[in-house]
């Protein structure tokens, strides 16, 4: 008799379900179809230990296990649980009938116990396909309790034993109740795990009102931002102030961010609505910015900290001490907001919608800007500092910012009067209004361009040599700054703070 079941394959972007199927054989051999016979052993041993533990026999003849399609990469440790339960259903301990509507995952202990394996793909909401034509037919899934659990599409069980598993076949009735304590347990133990970041205001930053419009602006507008400055001028906190400018999340992208997280093996915050915020080091190499293929096959693709911080904030201080090739690889994300990444055996494409603030110093010496210029570097080593940062990495991002010249001077600027509500305020309505105005539409529905602003436009790409790319963002910053201003036309002063933000595309910048 070929006793079926369903379980899940695919890479943690894209979980697929996958056939399992279980026949009992004459002779002493276990086989798994696609797995190695080093894989198939470790399977074996912690299948028939766990088997034992639960008081059950393990049978006395070959098992032959196929899973369907072949093509699919799997997760050898979460097939452990449903080829247990099929061998459990050929024995005769639970009916067979009840495995052929559920999928389960999940890795088995010497104990019987049921562990979370290496990727928690059932938490993922978004995009669960599958190739199987009956797939449709699968009423549950069961895995053990997973950290950050969030409901997915499909009713779920959880339990952490495999004796407490077959007593849920036996008599699903009363076993329903022992897995919602542990989903409930999860959550509560869940809240004393996790630690939400403090809140950044401008009060942290003495100064700068013009930087911190900028920030406003950027918040709103989800305007990548370089900035420039000595140390201690305050771009760390005027990064962190950006991030906490950031409306709540939705439930859609909180359930987005949730199943990001889970596919890097990490737990986002369930009990937070905050977005992401992510700051690597300057070592970090290209796979741990923009992502990788894991070396092990059932791992799949393995997210960055881009993707991971998609729908909140990438902050990269020390920009220029990345490696080239990791700069360099910000271009796609920076341009489409996603990242692919293809291989041989197939490809794979993660989010990165996220809001880059990217930090450096002005010279390799830092001091080369701000009241008291007293750097040391030469000119040639300034100039080969700067030139990390390409020009096609810089003319993609929006907003360039020099920090370190305002210090203590009053001010005269519009948001120096906003208070801290009436900015995070601002920045909900913006991107409320973003959301419901894509592309194009933005300059149909939102404010019209004054001429003195068209010619001051047009006087911009003359004079800075902007790129079709570098005049879209001038156009889409000072559009921004006047919905900041509550403007009903984007002005001159609009264009012209636009234009002043475009550094890196000025010949003497710097020189």
């Amino acid at each position: 008799m070929i006793v079926s079941t369903f379980g899940f394959a695919g890479n943690p972007g894209s979980p697929s379900f996958v056939r399992v199927e279980l026949r009992f054989e004459r002779g002493i051999l276990f086989r798994i179809s696609g797995f190695s016979s080093q894989a198939a052993r470790a399977s074996h041993a912690r299948i028939r230990s766990a088997l034992i533990a639960c008081g059950q026999r393990w049978p006395g003849k070959a098992i032959t296990v196929n899973l369907a399609p072949a093509e699919l990469s799997r997760t050898s440790t979460a097939f452990d649980l449903p080829i247990a339960l099929a061998i459990l259903a050929s024995r005769g301990v639970i009916p067979a009938s009840a495995l052929t509507l559920k999928a389960s995952a999940g890795e088995l202990g010497l104990d019987g116990s049921i562990r979370p394996w290496q990727t928690s793909i059932f938490e993922n909401r978004i995009n669960i396909t599958s190739p199987l034509s009956d797939s449709n037919k699968i009423k549950t899934l069961i895995s053990p309790p997973l950290s950050g659990y969030s409901e997915p599409i499909f009713p779920h069980e959880t339990f952490t034993h495999l004796s407490d598993l077959i007593a849920y076949f036996k008599s699903p009735t009363q076993s329903k109740n022992s897995s919602n304590n542990s989903k409930l347990l999860l959550k509560a133990s869940s809240t004393t795990t996790i630690q939400t970041q403090s809140e950044s205001t401008f009060e942290n930053i003495q100064g700068e009102e013009t930087a911190k419009r900028k920030a406003i602006i950027a918040a709103a507008g989800s305007h990548d931002l370089i900035m420039l400055g000595p140390p201690g001028s305050g771009k760390t906190v005027l990064a962190k102030c950006i991030h906490s400018l950031l409306p709540d999340l939705s439930p859609k992208h909180h359930s987005e961010c949730t199943s990001i997280h889970a596919a890097a093996g990490h737990l986002f915050n369930p009990n937070s609505k905050r977005p992401p915020w992510q700051s690597p080091h300057s070592s970090t190499n290209l796979n741990g910015l923009i992502g990788s293929w894991s070396t092990l096959k059932s791992r799949g693709v393995i997210p960055g900290s881009w993707s991971l911080a998609h729908h909140g904030v990438l902050f990269l201080d020390e920009f220029a001490e990345f490696s080239r090739g990791t700069l360099e690889a910000c271009r796609s994300p920076l341009e489409s907001h996603t990242i692919s990444l293809v291989r041989a055996a197939g490809s794979s494409e993660l989010p990165a919608s996220a809001l880059l603030i990217a930090a450096l110093n002005p010279c390799p010496c830092g001091r080369g800007t701000g009241r008291v210029k007293s750097c040391s570097c030469q000119e040639s080593e300034i100039k080969r500092y700067l030139r990390k940062v390409s020009g096609p990495v810089a003319d993609r991002i929006a907003i360039h910012l020099e920090l370190g010249h305002e210090l203590t001077e009053p001010s005269t600027a519009s948001t120096s009067a906003m208070s801290w509500t009436s900015a995070r305020a601002t920045v909900a309505r913006i991107r409320k209004w973003n959301l419901e105005h894509h592309g194009d539409d933005r300059f149909s529905h939102g404010p019209q361009m004054t001429p003195k602003a068209a010619d001051l436009l047009h006087s911009c790409r003359t004079v800075l040599k902007l790129s079709h790319r570098g005049l879209h963002h001038v156009r889409n910053v000072a559009l921004t700054a006047a919905l900041v201003d509550d403007s009903p036309s984007i002005e001159l002063e609009h264009i012209a703070e636009a234009g002043a933000s475009r550094l890196f595309d000025r010949k003497t910048w710097l020189r």
